[in-house]
């Protein structure tokens, strides 16, 4: 099976190339800008600007993916509406080439919990409730699926769209929370919890691998997933789980999840 795959430096990426570039079964070409990031073996690294990807969609043309793990997003933590209409309409292009001019057979990209009433909504989130956006990161992120969608079912291409929660683990932006606080308690400095009452769904990177690994190789699976486990904790409460852990475990087990 022919995988390309967008965004294999950021955080899901490095996380999901660590299983799949050690399966025979996978030939992987991974595009983007900063590839020096990526340390796993058996992939072929394509450098390329997907703001310029009609100068450099030859060699992914003759590639020929089976499938597009689309999980690239410039910017982050930058949710302006000047880089969400960027990536938006580089998401699109992209896919627009790749539908058109390739024997591509599914299409696998990212959304986010911030669909959702920007990530405001109280109670269960469900696949097939409707979404309500009003800044442009959610609102670029509700475009993205509902024009790619149209485009595989058009196509009958296999599109499948992972709403992920609040995700944490090894290769994780140092200035998010955990990763904040674990380099907090290393250092024995304070961190300020600006609400320490606000709770997340919190789910662990290897859970998201996991059903990316069931994707991968399904052929009947919901357009919808929304990747989550249904437990709200406090920001509060994490910060005292990590200072728990750090008080049990060595400080080299603890850099693993900055690293």
């Amino acid at each position: 099976m022919k995988i390309l795959l967008s965004g294999g430096s950021g955080f899901i990426g490095r996380n999901l190339l660590n299983y799949i570039s050690h399966n025979n079964d996978y030939d992987i070409l991974v595009i983007g800008r900063n590839l020096e990031k990526i340390k796993s073996n058996n992939v072929e690294k394509f450098r390329v600007d997907l703001n310029e990807i009609e100068d450099n969609f030859e060699k992914i043309k003759k590639y020929n993916p089976d499938i597009f793990l689309h999980l690239a997003w410039e910017g982050i933590p930058n949710y302006s509406e000047e880089l969400s209409k960027k990536n938006y309409l580089n998401t699109i292009k992209i896919i627009k080439m790749i539908v058109s001019e390739t024997s591509c057979k599914k299409i696998l990209s990212t959304g986010s919990c911030w669909e959702y009433n920007d990530g405001n909504s109280i109670g269960e989130c469900r696949e097939d409730q409707l979404v309500t956006s009003k800044k442009p990161f959610s609102i670029y992120k509700n475009k993205i699926f509902n024009e790619v969608y149209e485009i595989c079912e058009k196509k009958n291409i296999l599109f499948n769209w992972l709403r992920l929660f609040y995700v944490y683990g090894p290769f994780q932006r140092l200035n998010s929370l955990i990763p904040s606080l674990i380099d907090s308690s290393i250092k024995k400095k304070k961190y300020d919890i600006k609400n320490p009452k606000l709770k997340n769904d919190f789910i662990h990177i290897s859970d998201i691998i996991n059903v990316l690994k069931i994707i991968i190789s399904s052929k009947n699976v919901f357009k919808v997933i929304n990747l989550k486990t249904n437990s709200l904790v406090s920001v509060g409460e994490v910060s005292v789980r990590v200072k728990e852990l750090f008080k049990s475990v060595s400080e080299a087990s603890l850099k693993y999840s900055l690293s």
